[in-house]
């Protein structure tokens, strides 16, 4: 039926579509151990119950298919079954792709795809909002701003958009157009917003993934997420600061929804030099460990930056970090996101995403619907991060880190 090719630690609520792509709300991993091939259980004994439901679906669609003033197509029947299946255990996590939209997926976490240049993130609610607009992207050019909420899609409007459900419609060839209505919240939070317009032409993206700068003689860098290429852009980073004379460091990882769980273990690594990074507590199974590299470059003195968006893969690094005493948080609890997903490769090419495991740090503490608890908390509009004037949790970063330096 299938075959196993990925595995996805569950980042947050929060999920990157940088450029609208989706990345969303997990990290992946490669550890293929996890879980049994589809193949495998399909063919186990104790399937009845599957078989039976296969066999409701296939008379459900006869019966669509001879009767319904609407019968649906294939393609969309293939899609509704499958996703039904999905959540009917109550995993919201749980969705299917078709093979665009997989494909689209593996070109995110390469860190180069399709789109209109934006990282998306979702409130308490579930609504889709922008978190990020990259500089020169088509997003940026037609003044989309961080904050702005999804409200109307192409000409279809919902009262809650989910990032999945954006990416799927936004993403498109590059050179096409797509149509949004968006809400931008008014500054004063106790009056409403106001929808603003936009046709954006969709391009392909290559974002920067790290941005540096010093601040005195402590070297400041932003991770944007855990794609295939961070461990290396960190790396990069990291000695950029070192050489320019950084005595401490602060590492951003505020509105960092996650990424790769290898990236989170290798980026983890560069600052601590061995024991386990991260535990997955999966049912029926060996708790799993990965455990750190070996690569460690610094000693230097660390603050971590979280927010209430930075989840799963900045989880467990910032859990991580914490756990050995490496690193102080400044900031506010995150996200919480500690569940691990699957994804799981179909014959058609299409895919699906499960739940089938939770992660814990080091010291195997619970993640999933509690977050991680800075060492100092900041309680901050996510706005004023726009302007370093009013960024009051890089304040206190910056002075935790200096007070480190000896």
């Amino acid at each position: 039926m299938s075959r196993s090719t990925k595995f996805v630690v569950g980042l947050a609520l929060a999920v990157i579509v940088a450029s609208v792509g989706f990345i969303g709300g997990f990290a992946v991993s490669h550890l293929g151990y996890f879980v049994e091939p589809a193949a495998l259980i399909a063919s186990s004994p104790g399937t009845h119950a599957s078989t039976k439901a296969a066999d409701d679906v296939a008379e459900v669609q006869t019966l669509l298919d001879q009767e319904a003033l609407a019968p649906p197509n294939e393609s969309s029947a293939t899609a509704g079954a499958v996703q039904g299946l999905l959540s009917s255990n109550g995993d919201k996590y749980a969705t299917y792709f078709d093979p665009t939209q997989y494909k689209s997926f593996n070109e995110d976490t390469q860190g180069s795809f399709g789109g209109i240049g934006v990282v998306l993130g979702e409130n308490k609610q579930g609504q889709a909002y922008v978190v990020t607009v990259y500089p020169s992207t088509p997003a940026a050019k037609v003044g989309i701003k961080q904050g702005d909420v999804f409200v109307t899609i192409n000409g279809v409007t919902r009262t809650k958009w989910t990032s999945e459900e954006v990416v799927k419609r936004v993403r498109g060839p590059q050179g096409s157009m797509v149509k949004l209505v968006m809400l931008r919240p008014n500054a004063d939070p106790s009056k409403p917003g106001s929808d603003v317009s936009f046709t954006v032409t969709r391009a392909t993206i290559d974002y920067p993934n790290t941005k540096t700068q010093m601040f005195g003689d402590v070297g400041y860098v932003r991770l944007g997420q855990f794609n295939a290429n961070s461990a290396t852009d960190m790396e990069k980073a990291i000695d950029t600061l070192t050489k320019k004379g950084a005595k401490a460091l602060v590492f951003d990882l505020r509105e960092n929804p996650g990424g790769l769980l290898e990236q989170a273990v290798d980026v983890s690594s560069l600052f601590i030099s061995s024991g386990p990074i991260v535990r997955v507590d999966q049912r029926n199974k060996p708790e799993q460990v990965s455990y750190a590299t070996g690569h460690k470059i610094t000693d230097l003195p660390l603050v971590v930056l979280i927010d209430g968006n930075s989840a799963s893969a900045s989880e467990i690094t910032g859990g991580a970090l914490q756990d050995y005493g490496r690193a102080e948080l400044v900031g506010e609890k995150s996200f919480g996101k500690g569940s691990v997903q699957t994804i799981e490769q179909l014959q058609d090419g299409s895919a699906v995403k499960f739940t089938i495991a939770h992660y814990l740090t080091p010291k195997k503490r619970a993640i999933n619907g509690i977050g991680l608890t800075p060492d100092y908390v900041v309680v901050m509009d996510p706005m004023k991060q726009l302007n370093q004037k009013t960024d009051t949790q890089l304040a206190k970063a910056l002075q935790v880190a200096r007070s480190e330096i000896k």
